[in-house]
This record gives structure tokens, C-alpha cells and sequence, in this order.
């Protein structure tokens, strides 16, 4: 180790150590079986005629009422099962949101029982109970959440929620020749997935469908993407807005500048996606004028429904209009917030919102979470915009809502009109950030420090097999046989070639620094770096950061794209999982799970670039890492990040003053992004 360490001064190539924090860990057979048990819960969720699991058998004779002294909270116990015994909950057949009132009642009030069981046991068996008497939507939100705030399921993995609800992320005709194929030739394969027969669907996209007009759809391989919307999913089930931040344990401010952060993000990625297609900006909208982009849905509900649909130039529904005069005025209000300088809260008392827990102290305002300084006054802004925007018809019975496909986590990125509400809503918080003064040349500079030169290998995208198991998309005899055979669909999905990155640094002194690489459009109306930044700086996303050790003289550094702490490849298909955990209980072999399961999917790291070549512009910036300034935060899922005291996005996060961007601890780099095109999507 000591002859190592001494190649590693000599030769002066520093280490990078990234901004996440993970372990890996060897399961005991105790984590074994609580994860065995997780998983099969969330395994066929729309049937709850599966007799040979063992949840089903828990679930059919354990009595709420009998075990009342086994939860904390006996009062949350008492109103669910009154609620059940009167029959008002949401039936099983019911389409479930989150944005209806009286359902996320009915799934709080759940949520409560699986947080509120005072141990492992009481928990499972509580789930089974409400995996084989409640709605599967109600049921699978519920307790996706409780899995990843429970002490005793920390870790625990989930079936990918493409795989939970297939119907939510293909089209109808996908889920149609799966049930044919399940009719058809039933289940071949002897149990145990080794020996299981594999069926393959082959799937489109929206595109295929849609009249060549449409321009939005030239992106639908981004926005249908099954790993991106999973990730949006998860971000949202990580921090849902009807949970606290007491009930999470994470701070407030923390929650909402993610919400602000991970939005910018995505917008700027979606953006760069569009300059890839020849599309321009994302259009602004009016409520009261018709909305330009369309929504072509091909996907169903569980029950068969289709997801509402929006023609193109559609003006709002007559019957939305009651909630316009509402959104003007949160829109009014959350203005006057922002250039006052301060928000109302329920007290009435004057709160000052440009402080370091400011932005996300408007976040959460802007998304009317929980912890909103004044949801009385500031409203809900995201979700009534959600339901305004998608057209979802009004019904006053829950049971037979129909929502749209911005009423779902799991379908709301296929929607342009996405984009096109977070673009109103980032709108908010650029000004908010304009208020704010430019980072000064102090701020930004890191004395004694230089960027000398910056290569990066050739960037090229490529379209990829991407299999997804659809088995759920069927109903199937029992357990043992579902999870026996493989029904999967594949489509091309956007992937690219890994790459590095080598960075020859200059330093005057030993010291600790944080790298962070961005990635941007290329316009040719400005060649002056610290002018371009000025214009575009909102538009680059922020593709990694991480902490480099540097020495005295020249520092050779090498990043791999893969290493990046804000992506992770595509989550373990479940066939694959579940025959790695039955290895495991069997002795075979170990199981090792990690703290960390789910980020940015990495195969969308590049926006797709063209055949010829697709310019873009990469800036790197180098600041000083105060160790004494770091807090490490642990999320459920995304694992533990440490923050250095610099704002999400530092130092694009706020408008640039030219001249102070001409420090030299930062670099701009032209680059071009080919597209290889051997595997091209064809309708």
C-alpha cells in the first residue's frame, strides 16, 4: 500500500472521490427474508386471488381490530377499519391519484397503519391484509412509501414500478398481445425462472402513431423513456407532498430545493433533447389562450380506461374554468412573495425568503406541500396547474375518477404540456434568482488554482434493446407460475457510449476541491465565454460533481461517465432479483444490496446528437472544498449525498455577471455529440 501511495505522488494524479456517499453490504438471513416478503407483495398487485403466497394466507386471517394493541397509534387503527366496515373506501376496480382529495385521505389514513405497527410483523401482515382487501393503487402508494421510511425495511428493494403497472408505461396494443400470448400458449415453463420460456413483445412508441405534424413527438424515446419516468416516480414517492418533513426526517429546506432542483434539471435536459431534433424552446402558454402541444395517450388504466386525451391548439375545458381566477391568483401571490422578498405565513407574520433556507422554503410554497409556510394562502399551485393542464373530466365520485396523464407520476413526463408547466414554474424561481446578486469574482475564484486543459473522448449516442418484463400485464394462475415465466416487451431506448474525462489542473498548494461538470446548448451568436454563460447559464445541466485531492504542481485527473453520483444504470428486473434472493436463502451464494438504488438513469447522461455531429458546450468549474461546511443527508433510495454549502447547481444557479466568470479555476469546452444510427426506430 505504501508503494502505491508513493506512485500516486510521484506520478501527481489525484483521486476523485464522488459527492454521494454509498456502501454495499452482505444480507444476513433475517434482511433476506423481510426483503423476500417485501417483493412478493408488489409481484401480480391487481390480483388478490393468489392462494399459494404466503401473503395471501397472512392477509385473509389477521384482524386489525384484535391486534389494536400492536400499533402506537390505536386511534388511526379505529377509523380505518370503521371506514372499511362501512364500505366507503375506494373499491378495488377504482382508478387511484394522489391529486383526489378524498383518495389520498383514504391513502394517508393506510399510510398511518403501515407506519404506525410497532414491529416488522405487525407491518407485513397488516400489508397482506391490505394487499388482498384494497385497491391496488391505493394499496402499492401507501406502501411504497412506508417501505422506504420504515427503520426495519431500510434498504429494501421494490419491483420497478414498470414492471408493478406495464399498462402505465406501453401502449394498450403491447398489453393486448400480452394477454393474447397468456391465452394463447398459457405458462410452459417448469417453475423456477432458469427454465422459463421467454415471450417477447415488440413495442413502439407514440410516434408510430401520430401524424408526422406533431413535432413534439420527435422526442417521444425521451419523454416515454421507462427508466426516466421510473425516476421521476421515485423522486416523487421519495418526497411526497402530503408527507412532512418531521414524518421524513429530512429538513424542509432540503425537500424543496430538490423539488427545485431535480425540475431545473430535467427541463434543461429535456431542452437540450429538443435542440437535438431541430425543435426550439419550449413554447410559453396561456390559460386563456388554446394550449399548442397535444397529448396522444395509447396507455390504459388497470381497469382498461384510457388516459384522457388533449387535442392539439384545445383550449381549457368550460368546466376547468372555475379554477383559473384561483391559479391567477397563486400565480399573483407567489409573485408578489418572490419580489416583496417575503412570504405570509399562517400567522400572519412577514418571513424572509432570501436566507439560506429561502429557496426552498419557496419550493415548497410552489408545490403546496406540507410543509408550506401558508398553504391556506399560497394554495397548491403544481397540483391545480396538473389538473387544469391535462383535461381530466370532473366527477364527483371517486370511484369513478379518470385522471389525466399529468395526474400521474408514472405517465406525467409523456405529456409536452409538462415541460411546458415547469418552464412556467422555473420561471419563478429564475426570478427569485435574479433578485439575488450575481456570484462576484471573490466568490468564484479559487486562488492558486488552474484548469490547464480539459480532453474528452468522442461522445456517441446510440439506440438499444431495452427488455422490460410486462408479466403483470396478465393475470396468471398463482405465484409460483408467474413468476416461472418471462413475458417481455422490448423497444429502442436512447444509450450512449461511456466516456472520460482527463483534467490537467495546476496547484500552488495541497488542497481538497470540488469538480463539477455541466453540459449545454451550442449557439454560435456569442463566442466569448463568460458572455455565453450570461445568456444561456439556465439551460446546462449539471451532469456530475465530486471531490479531487490535489498536490503541488500539475494534477493528472481521470473521471469515468459512469462514476457520475447523479446517475445509475436501469434497476434489477425482477426475474433476475428474484433468483438472486433465492440463491441467497439457499446458501448458494451471498446477496449484497446497497444503500443506494435508484438515480438518473445513465444511459440518458447525452442528449442524442445527430449523425453529422450535434455541437454543445461543456463548462467544468473547480471550487474549494470546506470540509468543516459538508452535511451528508440520507435519503430513501438515492442514498446519502453530502452537500458542501454551495447552492444545488453552483455556480450556474444564478445569472452571471460576465466578467467574473473569467476566473481561472473554470474552463469551457466545445463539443460535439455523434448519433450512430445502426439501430434506427422504425413506425
Amino acid at each position: 500500500m505504501l508503494k502505491i501511495a508513493l506512485l500516486v505522488a510521484l506520478c501527481a494524479v489525484c483521486t476523485a472521490q464522488s459527492m454521494k456517499v454509498t456502501g454495499s453490504h452482505t444480507a444476513d438471513m433475517d434482511f433476506l427474508h423481510k426483503q423476500k416478503k417485501i417483493y412478493e407483495l408488489l409481484l401480480y398487485v391487481r390480483q388478490n386471488d393468489l392462494i399459494d403466497a404466503e401473503f395471501y394466507n397472512v392477509g385473509r386471517n389477521f384482524n386489525l381490530e384484535s391486534n389494536i394493541d400492536m400499533f402506537q397509534d390505536k386511534s388511526a387503527v379505529q377509523k380505518f377499519v370503521w371506514g372499511y366496515k362501512q364500505g366507503i373506501l375506494l373499491s378495488r376496480n377504482a382508478i387511484f391519484s394522489p391529486f383526489n382529495s378524498e383518495q389520498l385521505q383514504e391513502m394517508q389514513a393506510l399510510f398511518e397503519l403501515f407506519t404506525s405497527a410497532k414491529d416488522f410483523q405487525t407491518f407485513y401482515k397488516t400489508a397482506s391484509w391490505a394487499r388482498v382487501y384494497l385497491n391496488s393503487g391505493l394499496f402499492t402508494t401507501a406502501f411504497t412509501v412506508a417501505v422506504l421510511y420504515r427503520n426495519d425495511c431500510k434498504y429494501m428493494r421494490l419491483p420497478p414500478i414498470y414492471e408493478i403497472y406495464p399498462n402505465l408505461f406501453y401502449a394498450s396494443d403491447v398489453i393486448q398481445e400480452a394477454q393474447n400470448i397468456k391465452m394463447a400458449r398459457g405458462v410452459t415453463g417448469a417453475p423456477g425462472v432458469e427454465n422459463a420460456e421467454t415471450y417477447m413483445i415488440y413495442a413502439n412508441y407514440t410516434g408510430a402513431y401520430m401524424p408526422r405534424v406533431n413535432g413534439e413527438y420527435k422526442l417521444d424515446y425521451f419523454m416515454e423513456d421507462v427508466g426516466l419516468n421510473a425516476f421521476y416516480y421515485y423522486f416523487r414517492q421519495v418526497f411526497p407532498f402530503w408527507l412532512s418533513s418531521k414524518q421524513s426526517g429530512i429538513p424542509p429546506e432540503i425537500r424543496g430545493q430538490f423539488y427545485y432542483f431535480v425540475h431545473k434539471q430535467l427541463l434543461a435536459r429535456y431542452n437540450l433533447e429538443r435542440l437535438s431534433n431541430d425543435l426550439g424552446e419550449i413554447k410559453d402558454f396561456d390559460w386563456y389562450k388554446p394550449i399548442h402541444p397535444g397529448y396522444y395517450s395509447t396507455l390504459t388504466y388497470s381497469n382498461g380506461i384510457s388516459i384522457p386525451q388533449r387535442n392539439r391548439y384545445s383550449s381549457i375545458p368550460y368546466y376547468k374554468y372555475k379554477h383559473l381566477k384561483e391559479i391567477n391568483r397563486l400565480e399573483s401571490r407567489i409573485m408578489d412573495a418572490i419580489d416583496s422578498g417575503y412570504f405570509v405565513d399562517i400567522q400572519g407574520k412577514h418571513v424572509d425568503i432570501y436566507t439560506p433556507k429561502g429557496l426552498g422554503m419557496l419550493a415548497n410554497m410552489i408545490e403546496g406541500n406540507v410543509d408550506s409556510g401558508n398553504r391556506r394562502f399560497y394554495g397548491m399551485y403544481d397540483s391545480l396547474a396538473r389538473d387544469i393542464l391535462g383535461f381530466s373530466a370532473e366527477q364527483t365520485n371517486r370511484n369513478k375518477i379518470i385522471p389525466s396523464a399529468l395526474q400521474s407520476y408514472c405517465t406525467n413526463m409523456r405529456d409536452p404540456a409538462f415541460y411546458m408547466l415547469y418552464k412556467r414554474i422555473m420561471t419563478s424561481f429564475f426570478r427569485y434568482k435574479e433578485n439575488q446578486h450575481s456570484y462576484t469574482q471573490s466568490e468564484l475564484q479559487f486562488p492558486g488554482v488552474r484548469i490547464e486543459s480539459v480532453n474528452v473522448d468522442k461522445l456517441t449516442t446510440f439506440f438499444d434493446n431495452c427488455d422490460t418484463l410486462v408479466n403483470s400485464a396478465v393475470s396468471v394462475e398463482n405465484l409460483n407460475r408467474g413468476v416461472s415465466f418471462r413475458l417481455k416487451a422490448r423497444r429502442l431506448c436512447l444509450n450512449y457510449q461511456p466516456f472520460n474525462y482527463r483534467f490537467t489542473i495546476n496547484s500552488d498548494k495541497e488542497t481538497k476541491a470540488v469538480l463539477r461538470i455541466f453540459l449545454g446548448p451550442a449557439f454560435d451568436d456569442i463566442t466569448q465565454t463568460a458572455l455565453y454563460l450570461t445568456k444561456y447559464y439556465k439551460y446546462f445541466v449539471e451532469m456530475d460533481k465530486f471531490v479531487v485531492s490535489l498536490r503541488p504542481g500539475s494534477n493528472n485527473i481521470d473521471r469515468h461517465s459512469t462514476d457520475s453520483f447523479m446517475t445509475m444504470q436501469d434497476m434489477t428486473p425482477s426475474d433476475i432479483f428474484i433468483e438472486k434472493l433465492k440463491k441467497a436463502i439457499g446458501g448458494s451464494e451471498p446477496f449484497m444490496y446497497s444503500e443506494r438504488e435508484f438515480g438518473f438513469v445513465n444511459r440518458l447522461s447525452l442528449p442524442k446528437g445527430k449523425p453529422e455531429g450535434m455541437p454543445y458546450k461543456m463548462f467544468f468549474f473547480l471550487s474549494q472544498h470546506d470540509e468543516s461546511n459538508v452535511n451528508a443527508y440520507e435519503f430513501p433510495m438515492f442514498g446519502k449525498i453530502m452537500f458542501d454549502g454551495k447552492s444545488l447547481g453552483f455556480p450556474l444557479d444564478r445569472p452571471v455577471f460576465g466578467w467574473n466568470y473569467t476566473v481561472p479555476n473554470m474552463f469551457m469546452k466545445d463539443v460535439n455529440i455523434y448519433s450512430v444510427l445502426d439501430k434506427e426506430m422504425k413506425y
